[in-house]
């Protein structure tokens, strides 16, 4: 037995040895094969970066060259700018001004909306931006100290160019053209200039400068490698005069860029395989069969779990007994199942419970909004005498309590919301001595729907209460039509007015799924989205829209099927 024990130790160690005396050439080569693939990736990796600099540069100099092409139109030819002048009044000012706006917004589709555009006029002392801000107000104020200061700088002169300047510390290109007392002008940020080229992997140190035609630096997006870094780092340079660019592009780039990772990991995972082949080799061939195979049993009867039901998976046997802690591993897992699934009953019934008190207390948030105004109408109108005027209010209160008792559903017909919502316009054009133009396109089989109530008569409400019409009238139109979401037939309810629009910040709060506040503004609309919430989870759609013409709309789109669903 000694003497078999003897043998056995002294195979590992020659077969051990021998593998050892092999891998020593394998390292060699394995050396050479890695210098030159350094070399290889080195040269491929700058390549790479200045291929992308190159399409960076072309795309960037067609769209300076649209820019500025743009503000030398606008400034000589635009037929917008003749109507600032002394003769004109102040509204024309400002529908030229908005008239502006527009044709800025058309170019920024082309040219991108980090460009801002900026208009003065000497004469009448007027400065405002021809686009969307996108710096604070302080830097627009250092905007506009700059333009005033450099339009009387550069009256009279014959060309006319990309400069660089820094406002409120931030680096900006801009290009400048007065004529006729009227200058126009186009900033850019410098870290907007560079934005494209943040995706290219110039290493952990990479650093991006761009330097006027004066080899002076304006801007980096980082400190450029120092010491030992710097020899690890190659320093690209990108003249401007070569590619028709104002400034002078200089990159610090890892030798190595994406591939440098998977060099180094080739090389280590080379190095621990060697060493730990031949020491795990031996280890996984004696374990295998004691370890390995019963823990491989027990994990294929595990993924079993996915394909059965819960009840089954109880009486399932995870392993085939031959290790004692896998088999108590079995047994408490079987208790574990028996308890989530307890568990899961529970709280599931729970949130039932809790949705349909929170449905409950919404509903009731939103009665009293609607009765406290109808109140405080017809106090009005008793105070003034109109006697006539209080009795139809009455009615029209009547009617609506009538409607709230028969609304403590979930849902209710879409023909019943509809008729709430126009005896409610009734009422306002009476009160308010104002006429209202009122239509309603849906088609007479969509009336029997199922919606949630008080759903439509909040945003009527909120369009009486602060729509603000462009025109001698206020006019407001509730469509609907049909559509397919996810294989599902969908009621698209969209109320429209002739006001001012929406906010933007109402907007955009609604789009990022945030809730409006609810501190007495626009409840109405809070309450509404919690409610879609909480009845049909996400399966809805909601979306607040300012029309091009003017105005705003609400666009609601809910599934027909909800009497099935309820």
């Amino acid at each position: 037995m000694k003497n078999l024990e003897k043998r056995r130790a002294y195979t590992v160690v020659q077969i051990l040895r021998k593998t050892l005396w092999s891998a020593i050439p394998v390292v060699i080569i394995f050396v050479i094969i890695s210098s030159f693939s350094f070399l290889e990736i080195r040269k491929q990796n700058n390549l790479a970066v200045e291929n992308a600099v190159n399409i960076y540069q072309t795309e960037l100099e067609g769209k300076l060259n649209a820019v500025a092409h743009f503000v030398q139109w606008t400034v000589v030819h635009d037929p917008i700018l003749d109507s600032f002048s002394l003769d004109n009044s102040i509204g024309i000012f400002r529908q030229a001004g908005n008239d502006l706006r527009l044709r800025v917004s058309d170019m920024q589709y082309s040219t991108g909306s980090e460009f801002m555009y900026f208009f003065y006029w000497d004469q009448g002392n007027i400065f405002m931006n021809a686009s969307e801000l996108k710096v604070s107000y302080k830097t627009y104020k250092a905007i506009r100290k700059r333009v005033i200061m450099d339009t009387v700088k550069i009256i009279g002169a014959e060309g006319f160019s990309w400069n660089t300047c820094v406002v409120d510390g931030v680096p900006y290109l801009y290009y400048q053209i007065t004529y006729n007392h009227r200058t126009f002008v186009a900033f850019v940020a410098a870290e907007d200039i560079v934005a494209p080229l943040s995706k290219t992997n110039l290493g952990r140190y990479g650093n991006i400068k761009l330097q006027n035609l004066n080899d002076e630096s304006f801007y980096e997006t980082a400190e450029s490698p120092r010491g030992f870094l710097s020899y690890y780092y190659n320093k690209l340079y990108f003249p401007g005069e070569k590619s028709g660019l104002p400034f002078t592009l200089v990159i610090d780039s890892d030798m190595l860029g994406s591939y440098g990772k998977i060099f180094l990991l080739q090389f280590l995972v080379f190095l621990t395989a060697l060493a730990l082949s031949v020491i795990m080799g031996g280890y996984i061939l004696a374990t295998y069969k004691r370890v390995i195979l019963p823990i491989k049993i027990f994990s294929s009867n595990l993924s079993k779990m996915d394909s059965i039901s819960d009840t089954a998976s109880l009486s399932l046997d995870l392993t085939d007994s031959k290790i004692q802690e896998l088999n108590q591993i079995n047994d408490q897992f079987k208790s574990l199942i028996h308890e989530i699934t307890r568990l899961k009953i529970n709280i599931y019934e729970a949130e039932l419970d809790q949705n349909k008190f929170r449905i409950l207390f919404l509903q009731q948030q939103i009665k009293p909004h609607f009765y406290l105004n109808c109140l405080t109408t017809i106090d009005s109108m008793l105070s003034l005498g109109d006697v006539s005027a209080a009795q139809k209010m009455l009615q029209f209160t009547s009617k609506y309590f009538r409607y709230l008792f028969q609304a403590d559903k979930d849902f209710v017909p879409l023909s019943s919301e509809i008729a709430h919502a126009e005896d409610y316009l009734d009422i306002q054009m009476m009160r308010l001595s104002d006429d209202i133009e009122y239509t309603c396109d849906i088609d007479e089989k969509d009336f029997d729907v199922l919606i949630p109530p008080l759903l439509v008569i909040s945003f009527v409400e909120n369009i009486i209460k602060y729509a603000e019409p462009n025109e001698d009238s206020l006019k407001i139109s509730i469509t609907g039509k049909d559509y397919m979401r996810n294989g599902e037939d969908y009621l698209e309810i969209s109320i429209r007015d002739n006001g001012q629009g929406f906010p933007s910040e109402v907007i955009e709060k609604i789009r990022n799924g945030e809730y409006l506040t609810i501190d007495g503004a626009r409840i109405g609309i809070t309450n509404c989205i919690r409610r879609l919430k909480l009845l049909y989870n996400d399966d809805f759609e909601f979306r607040l829209e300012n029309m091009e013409n003017g105005g705003g709309v609400v666009i609601l789109g809910i599934p027909k099927n909800t009497a099935e669903q309820s």
